[in-house]
């Protein structure tokens, strides 16, 4: 499992390098414990834990953190998520949930670019094979 994750990490942080930004990127396992980080040299500091924080929140809601993100909004059905987890939940772009053959599901983060930059980055880490 680990090694299955580590090559799709090392892929999108190879794309990152290539786009000149550098990046973390989390997995947590069902019960939101960090299984796989790596940080790229560059990384912002925040980068670590914004990534584990989206890794997270999405196996936490089962949803792509994008997917979230309009719905914390004021006046919408999740305004206050953040807060009533005590901030430990992190509707940001860049966090997705990932299920391998063998039915174990994780939950991916990505931070260190733009909003932008991390789907980017997260979607190809969720792709690669």
């Amino acid at each position: 499992m680990i090694r299955k994750l580590g090559s799709r990490f090392a892929a999108g942080e190879n794309s990152a390098a290539a786009s000149g930004f550098a990046v973390a990127i989390a997995a947590v396992d069902s019960h939101g414990n960090t299984v796989l980080l790596t940080k790229m040299n560059g990384a912002p500091p925040f980068a670590v834990h914004m990534a584990t924080q989206k890794a997270y929140t999405a196996i936490a809601m089962n949803t792509t953190t994008s997917d979230l993100t309009p719905l914390v909004q004021p006046g919408a059905e999740l305004f206050g998520l953040t807060e009533a987890s005590g901030g430990k939940l992190l509707p940001f772009g860049g966090g997705a949930v990932l299920s391998l053959q063998e039915g174990e599901r994780y939950g991916i983060g990505v931070s260190g670019g733009t909003t932008e930059q991390d789907v980017a980055i997260l979607e190809q880490v969720i792709a690669e094979q």
